[in-house]
């Protein structure tokens, strides 16, 4: 090779480098961020924000695309295993979607230790019944509207009934899953108990599917009118409330390694 030919070659080469640093920097630079996914994050939200119904809701953002989950405790305020477990769960990191955790959604009545305040009636009743009707109060608006901005894919209402669902002579719902139906919906609140009742030896203390949500719930509006997969998730208030925390965690756990965002 002469050294015009080496010269030439050694150019083009230099060339072909530079065209490609130059494709790298547009790439790197220049493709919009969401392309990579964006930033992890966490912040605090205020719903009802400035009303003595004032609660904190919690946006966790894995800043990669999957789905918007929702988890509630608190709704009912002598239900404690829910809003223990809620606040457990606030400190989540995922890997990928949207978690959004409020943990004390009813908090005048966690104070009271009480399942609502006479003032406001039963907050999960305050929900649209119909797909043209608003929610009923200040705080339930708020709630709501989370569904209908973040347009949340499924949302896990923990509640706990004062006894078991199998015990025909009272009409509490404990140790059930409460699901709108859908068959996706099902699979997975059926997963939801297997899971759980593979750690229960009593029949009398496993969890059994139920279906609908009552008219005027979180769970029944969200999935009714939202067309979230929605369901309610009941401890009974007869076992020990680490036993009860214990269950509302691993329900929630199973529903997010079900959607392998943990």
């Amino acid at each position: 090779m002469n050294k015009i030919s080496h010269y030439l070659s050694f150019t083009n080469k230099k060339r072909i480098l530079s065209l490609l640093l130059t494709a790298v920097f547009v790439f790197v630079f220049l493709t919009p961020l969401q392309a990579f996914g964006a930033t992890p994050s966490k912040k605090v939200v205020r719903l009802a924000s400035g009303t003595k119904y004032q609660t904190n809701l919690y946006v966790i953002k894995s800043g990669k695309p999957g789905p918007v989950v929702m988890i509630v405790g608190g709704v009912h305020g002598n239900e404690t295993a829910g809003y223990k477990a809620a606040n457990k769960i606030k400190d989540y990191s995922i890997t990928k979607g949207t978690l959004l955790v409020i943990p004390e959604a009813n908090k005048l009545a966690i104070a009271q230790h009480r399942r609502y305040i006479s003032s406001m009636g039963d907050l999960n009743r305050d929900f649209p019944r119909t797909a043209y009707e608003s929610a009923d109060n200040t705080l339930s608006k708020a709630i709501y509207n989370v569904v209908k901005t973040y347009d949340v894919d499924w949302l896990m209402d923990m509640h706990e009934g004062y006894d078991y669902s199998i015990n025909a002579s009272t009409s509490s719902v404990g140790q059930t899953v409460i699901y709108y139906p859908s068959t996706s919906t099902a699979k997975v609140a059926k997963k939801i108990a297997n899971t759980l009742n593979s750690g229960i030896s009593s029949s009398s203390r496993k969890f059994h599917l139920l279906r609908y949500p009552i008219s005027g719930s979180l769970a029944r509006s969200a999935g009714q009118f939202q067309k979230a997969h929605s369901f309610i998730f009941e401890t009974c208030s007869k076992q020990t409330l680490a036993t009860r925390i214990n269950q509302q965690v691993k329900a929630a756990n199973c529903l997010l390694n079900e959607l392998n965002m943990r």
